[in-house]
């Protein structure tokens, strides 16, 4: 391609000629696209199309990116009034430039009072990068905008040198797991431990992970057996021009996966309940009887449907309704809890440590039970998950899930 000029790339924000195409997000329960990422494209008067990766870094030396960033949210939000719909989450890339101002977070704001978006169909993306660059005066334009509804993503998780701090310090709602991780991570253990930890990390704090850059069935069935419930990548489709993208999503599958991973997480999760709820016991049943201590809270959440485990099972978990060990799950699920709120009432109550032994042991034992089922499920979800892998086997095509 022949050098771009400061004088085309402004005469093609003047004619409109920047674009967005939509890279769709699929889910690895439901097999449906159920997001997509909005990506820059200029579409020249020769039909040409350029990509991001040529004109993004022009723009940004000529002091035009913030301009290029308000003419495409202003597309974004007219293609999510009409054809795109607002049943489904769009993700859109700014930098920390784009909040030096109010003009972006103002346009944003009052679309949202003036009905013209549904804040809640709208992610913002950052890079961890430009997020360690927010001062406070942009953090609370940024926090504006959350507060009101839009979420926050943190792109290319898991590249920079304090993706963890970050995570921290910035009210996201989601983490991007970085393409070249998830490029890597069938031949490398650590990218692979990355990657697990990551789920894990974003399980633990109820932030929702996407991993990009997704180009084989042998990295969805991984990504699967993590926990990693949205996905992002050639496997599913390239981006897309609207009307191809809403041609793509209306023919996307709707057959279930088994979330063997989640099935995982919600063992993980049941038994970090146990250990907080022995470990609140052993300490507070060594405190004097009428000590206030023993009435205070720190005891884990008592509520069957609330819990960790609970949220799965009558969450993510009904996918599973048709198994006979899902159903069996649920007997010993009330039981540790019905145990559990004995033994809070107890401590409260003044009991010794020797006191409670009877319902600890009990509670361990109906635990025990509850594992070997999850486990059962598990192990279950892993036969179907690589016979499906087995009988798939062969060249892939965008409509793969």
């Amino acid at each position: 391609m022949p050098t771009i000029t400061e004088a085309e790339l402004v005469q093609g924000l003047q004619d409109h000629e920047f674009i967005l195409y939509y890279q769709p997000k699929a889910s690895l329960i439901t097999n449906r696209v159920v997001g997509a990422e909005a990506l820059a494209r200029w579409r020249r008067r020769d039909g040409g199309v350029v990509a991001p990766g040529v004109f993004i870094p022009l723009m940004q030396e000529a002091g035009l990116l913030r301009q290029l960033t308000r003419q495409l949210l202003a597309r974004l939000m007219h293609d999510m009034e009409g054809a795109l719909g607002a049943d489904i989450r769009v993700s859109f890339n700014v930098g920390v430039d784009d909040f030096e101002d109010d003009a972006l977070s103002g346009m944003l704001l009052d679309a949202i009072g003036s009905h013209r978006l549904l804040a809640s169909s709208l992610e913002l993306e950052v890079t961890e990068t430009q997020a360690l660059q927010c001062c406070d005066i942009l953090l609370g334009r940024i926090q504006g905008l959350l507060d009101a509804g839009i979420s926050l993503a943190m792109d290319d998780f898991g590249t920079g040198y304090s993706s963890i701090d970050t995570l921290s310090k910035l009210p996201f709602t989601t983490i991007k797991l970085d393409q070249g991780i998830v490029g890597r991570m069938l031949g490398s253990a650590k990218d692979a431990a990355i990657v697990r930890t990551a789920i894990r990390l974003g399980h633990e704090m109820g932030v929702e992970v996407v991993a990009e850059g997704v180009e084989t069935q042998a990295q969805r069935d991984v990504l699967i057996e993590c926990g990693c419930k949205l996905v992002q990548g050639y496997l599913v489709s390239p981006p897309l021009p609207l009307e191809a993208f809403r041609t793509f999503r209306a023919a996307s599958g709707d057959a279930h996966s088994f979330p063997v991973g989640l099935v995982h997480l919600a063992i993980l999760d049941h038994v970090q309940w146990r250990r907080q709820i022995v470990s609140y016991a052993v300490q507070r049943a060594t405190l004097p009887r009428n000590c206030p201590t023993r009435k205070a809270d720190g005891y884990p959440e008592m509520n069957v449907t609330l819990c960790a485990l609970g949220r799965w099972y009558f969450g993510d978990g009904r996918h599973l309704e048709a198994t006979p060990i899902y159903h069996a799950i649920d007997a010993p699920h009330r039981e540790v809890h019905r145990i559990g709120e004995a033994i809070v009432a107890q401590v409260r109550q003044g009991a010794t440590l020797a006191e409670l032994a009877g319902l600890l042991s009990t509670m361990k034992a109906v635990s025990t039970t509850l594992v070997r089922l999850l486990e059962d499920l598990e192990d279950a979800g892993l036969q179907e998950l690589y016979r499906e892998a087995e009988i798939e086997a062969g060249p892939v095509t965008n409509n793969s899930l």
